[in-house]
């Protein structure tokens, strides 16, 4: 009877979080019409269409279609909310027609180069084909990223809970992934869904390890970098080393993880890194110096320049100066980084320097690529470190508020509680 009342009771812990996502998911279908149409969900349809068998004309020609009625839908809102041309309603087949013989050849920017970037990464559109082929390319794409948006946000509770977090407070963190930055780009019909989604896999694969679970840890961590990579490999190279630098840390700061699963977080990282790096060598893969290429001639619109490293120097220095004013304007950023890494580290030292290093991704990401009008998306990982940071934090203010209120005829009570939540820092 006992076993039975505790499997049901387990079974009930997932309602909380399944109706978080399920939250997510209506909000997503309210806001949906809201989402600006992304230039390169173009290109991930198109590929996507050729893997669910259909020859590169068609492709080229429905995904052209699904991105042109995208863009009249959007051109119909913006008029609709425009003073005076609401007057004169936007006729969307008109509208998508005239994008598409606009287009010929495909939306723009479109030389070769640049849809070489697009090329190796073909796992987002693996990933999309089965909704797509479903639902049609737009609704199918988007759904496909909100989905494993949903499945981020579960990941997240799952390794709150196994922080020792009561439900409701882990529940907290799962609607903050879902209602910061890692929800809203994780919403788009782009590769942020899933490349967040196996972000949040690999560091609950990585405290599986700390926290000697060798086997499952090495299998969620492995498969998380090899479909990252095949997503998007430059980030999940940056992860890779990362989360070896993380490992590596931990060893050397805290004597209680010091053990097999720490050096097997080291030596996955480390060969994840050298194996991804050596993966795109062998395919060919554009490196870091066509993508500065593609930074500064828009997109390969303009000739190659000879001084890219330079230009990326000194666009960081005019770039950094003008976020850190931005940010301080509002600086629910900054705050969050300031408090969240300050509750990992009490809670769980080796544990924060993994998600540090999900955050170094993000900035290395966005000192690669100094775009401002891309620079909430470029460096969305950083947001990891509030969302996970800050519920440990909440967690850490009830506990003290019930500690101060406990009795003090029975210390013992709160010492043992606080001794639990704190065991493994």
């Amino acid at each position: 009877m006992r076993r039975a009342l505790a499997s049901i009771l387990g079974s009930r812990s997932w309602v909380a979080p399944l109706l978080a996502a399920l939250t997510f998911l209506g909000v997503w279908l309210v806001v949906q019409p809201a989402i600006t149409p992304a230039n390169d969900s173009y290109r991930y349809a198109r590929a996507t269409l050729t893997v669910l068998g259909a020859s590169p004309a068609d492709a080229e020609r429905e995904a052209l279609t699904a991105a042109c009625a995208d863009l009249a839908r959007w051109r119909a809102r913006e008029a609709a909310l425009d003073p005076v041309a609401m007057e004169t309603p936007v006729d969307l087949r008109e509208e998508t027609n005239k994008c598409v013989a606009k287009y010929p050849n495909g939306l723009t920017p479109n030389k070769p180069r640049y849809e070489a970037i697009f090329a190796a990464r073909p796992g987002y559109s693996v990933l999309s084909a089965p909704l797509t082929g479903l639902f049609g390319v737009n609704l199918g794409l988007s759904l496909t990223s909100v989905l494993f948006t949903m499945l981020g946000g579960v990941l997240i509770f799952v390794l709150l809970r196994e922080l020792g977090v009561p439900i409701a407070v882990a529940i907290s963190g799962q609607l903050l992934y879902y209602f910061s930055p890692l929800g809203w780009w994780g919403s788009y019909p782009l590769t942020e869904g899933p490349v967040l989604a196996l972000s949040a896999a690999a560091l609950l694969g990585s405290w599986w390890l700390f926290r000697r679970r060798t086997g499952p840890g090495a299998a969620l961590l492995i498969a998380a970098l090899t479909v990252g990579a095949i997503i998007r490999y430059p980030t999940f190279l940056l992860l890779a080393m990362a989360l070896s630098a993380a490992a590596l840390l931990a060893l050397v700061t805290t004597r209680s993880v010091r053990h097999a699963g720490s050096w097997v977080l080291l030596g996955i990282g480390a060969v994840g890194a050298i194996a991804i790096l050596g993966g795109a060598k062998v395919l060919g893969i554009s490196g870091s110096g066509e993508t500065l290429q593609d930074t500064f001639t828009r997109h390969f619109t303009r000739p190659d320049v000879d001084d890219p490293w330079r230009r990326l120097i000194d666009l960081n220095l005019n770039y950094w100066p003008s976020w850190l004013q931005h940010e301080l304007r509002m600086p629910w950023l900054l705050l969050g980084l300031a408090f969240g890494a300050w509750a990992l580290f009490r809670r769980h030292v080796p544990l924060a320097w993994v998600t540090v290093g999900m955050a170094v991704v993000g900035l290395a990401t966005q000192i690669a690529h100094p775009l401002w009008e891309e620079k909430d998306r470029l460096y969305v990982s950083v947001w990891f470190l509030p969302v996970i940071g800050l519920p440990l934090l909440l967690d850490w203010l009830l506990t003290r508020g019930s500690s101060s209120s406990a009795p003090t005829s029975a210390p013992e009570i709160v010492n043992v509680g606080v001794g639990g939540r704190d065991a493994d820092r």
